[in-house]
Parts: structure tokens; sequence; C-alpha cells
């Protein structure tokens, strides 16, 4: 990728400016069957994610919407089945960019850092599902590309877990600890009002 930015701070002011990215991952029906009764981290994420989107839809920085396909047969993500639909709060408008993966990160096995590169993007601003899985990869990952990113923690939501020792790791802990993991990874965590505010 032809584009770094040492991991710089994303500059809250220059957020929706043609070098910046919002990029929402998951936000898929399937999550909804997912949590059935499992505790989710933040119920108002889509909320959330509709106040970014409006922001940012009237600026000049580019909208990347992620799915995820899974190959495997009767999962709840497999093409074709509604649960691999984007739910309606994110329901992307002509002219955003659509990327399919079919793993974790939002780059293997896609074209997005070549897309990000070509379009001159070096900042990323990361919201969607979940905080410790496809989001937290996907930020790993861009880290590692010398992009900078903000997560925009209240946009984000993850679910409850329990290990195969049958601990139970609540969704609240999972959601912050992954989250205080990439901070200290280089990546930035704002509110999403820390990150409309100024426009």
């Amino acid at each position: 990728m032809s584009v770094h930015a040492s991991n710089a701070r994303l500059r809250l002011y220059d957020a929706r400016d043609e070098c910046a990215a919002l990029m929402i991952v998951d936000v898929q029906q399937a999550t909804d069957e997912l949590a059935g009764d499992t505790e989710c981290s933040n119920p108002l994420m889509e909320s959330r994610l509709t106040d970014l989107l409006a922001c940012w839809r009237g600026g000049n920085g580019h909208i990347v919407h992620v799915r995820h396909f899974s190959h495997a047969p009767g999962s709840l993500y497999r093409s074709g089945h509604v649960g691999a639909e984007f739910k309606p709060c994110v329901q992307p408008r002509l002219g955003e960019r659509i990327v399919t993966k079919h793993v974790s990160s939002a780059f293997v096995g896609t074209d997005l850092e070549n897309w990000l590169s070509r379009h001159g993007v070096s900042q990323l601003v990361v919201a969607g599902f979940s905080t410790t899985g496809a989001v937290n990869s996907s930020v790993r990952h861009a880290l590692c590309l010398g992009l900078s990113v903000s997560i925009a923690q209240d946009a984000c939501a993850c679910l409850a877990l329990e290990d195969h020792h049958g601990r139970y790791w609540d969704a609240e802990t999972c959601h912050w600890f992954s989250l205080a993991q990439l901070e200290s990874l280089g990546a930035s965590v704002e509110s999403t009002h820390a990150l409309i505010q100024y426009f």
C-alpha cells in the first residue's frame, strides 16, 4: 500500500475529508439471531451508526460497508440467506463501497487495501460488529498497513463469551478489553459524539 500515516491519530475535524473513510463492519441481519438471549455490550449501536452515517454522508469522505459471506453450509451469513443482508440502519447507498469478505479481517481475500490506496485514504473510522471479532481483526490489520484508525466505541458491539473452561465473560468486559488492546496498538478510541461534534 502506498499511503502510510505512521499510525498518526485522526484529527477529528478532518474526519470527512477525502483522505478518510468510514468503515462499517458486519452489521448484518444475522447478528439479531446470534444475539438471541445472549447479553450484548451495546444495545445503542444501531442508533450511533445512524448518527455516524448521517454525518459522513454530508462530507467528502468515503464510506465502506463490509459484509461477511460464510462458505460454511447452513451459516446464517451464507450468501443468499436473509442473515447475510445489511441491517436497514446501514443500508448502502449508490456510490458507497461494498466489500465482501469470507474471514474475520476485511483485508484478507478482498481488494480493500488496494481500493483505499487508489483513493488516497490514509485514515479510517471503524464501527460495527463485533468488537472482539471482525472489528478487532480488521483494525489490527489496518494498523499493520500503517493506516491511522479511530474506533467509534459506542457504534460497536459484541456478545458475551464462554470459554472451554466454562468461564463466562460478560459482553461489557469483552468490549472494553478489546478496545483497550486496540488502543494500546495505536488506534484512537472515541465516542460517536466526539467524532461528529465538530461538523
